[in-house]
C-alpha cells in the first residue's frame, strides 16, 4: 500500500483558505493518478507477457474518484485467458507439425507442447490437448488471468511506486492550479 499521507496533509495545509479546495485538489490528483496506473498496468503486463494490450485493457475496470468519496481504484477482472491469445506457433488449425506447437506466455521464453494442437471447436479457435489416447474428449488450454499477471511482485512494485510519484506530482499541480485562481480571501478571481 502506498502512503499518501504527507501529500494529503500538504494539500489541506495549503488550501485551507479555499472553500472545498482540498477535496477538489485531491479528487483531481486521484483521477489523473488512476488513469496513469491503468496505463502502467497495461505497459508492464505487455512488457512481461506475450499478450496484446487490448486484452489487458478489456480486463481492467477503473473507478474514478468523486469529491464526496475521494476514492479511486483499478480492478482486474476476468477468468484465465485462452492460450491461443498469447504467442502460439503455428496459430491456425491444421498447421501443426509432429512436434506439436510452441507457446510463449511470458516474454522470457517459450515452451514446446508436444501433445497440443490448434483447432476450431464450438466456432472458436483455441489450443487443445487430448484428455486420453482416444480422439475425443479434448480440453482447451489456458494461460493466466490478467489479475494473476498484475499480482506478480515486480509488476506490483512498479505500479505502486509509479502511483505514489504520480500522485505527488499531480497534487503539486492541483495546488498550483487552485492557488493561481483564488485571491487571498479564498474567492475566485
Amino acid at each position: 500500500m502506498m502512503n499518501l499521507t504527507s501529500d494529503i496533509a500538504k494539500i489541506h495545509t495549503l488550501l485551507s483558505h479555499i472553500e472545498n479546495g482540498a477535496p477538489r485538489a485531491i479528487n483531481g490528483a486521484l483521477n489523473r493518478t488512476i488513469d496513469g496506473v491503468r496505463t502502467d498496468i497495461v505497459n508492464q503486463v505487455k512488457n512481461n507477457y506475450d499478450i496484446k494490450p487490448t486484452k489487458i485493457r478489456a480486463a481492467l475496470k477503473v473507478t474514478h474518484s468523486k469529491p464526496a468519496t475521494l476514492q479511486a481504484s483499478v480492478n482486474a477482472k476476468g477468468e484465465k485467458i485462452p492460450l491461443v491469445q498469447f504467442r502460439v506457433s503455428p496459430n491456425k488449425p491444421g498447421q501443426q507439425s509432429d512436434d506439436g506447437i510452441r507457446v510463449s506466455v511470458k516474454r522470457s521464453g517459450g515452451k514446446q507442447l508436444p501433445n497440443a494442437f490448434v483447432a476450431s471447436a464450438n466456432g472458436r479457435v483455441g489450443v487443445f490437448e487430448r484428455i486420453d489416447k482416444s480422439r475425443l474428449p479434448i480440453k482447451e488450454l489456458n494461460g493466466p488471468a490478467v489479475a494473476q499477471m498484475v499480482n506478480e511482485p515486480t509488476i506490483q512494485k512498479y505500479i505502486l511506486d509509479g502511483a505514489g510519484e504520480r500522485f505527488s506530482k499531480r497534487a503539486d499541480h492541483e495546488i498550483d492550479r487552485l492557488l493561481s485562481g483564488f485571491d487571498s480571501a479564498g474567492k475566485w478571481e
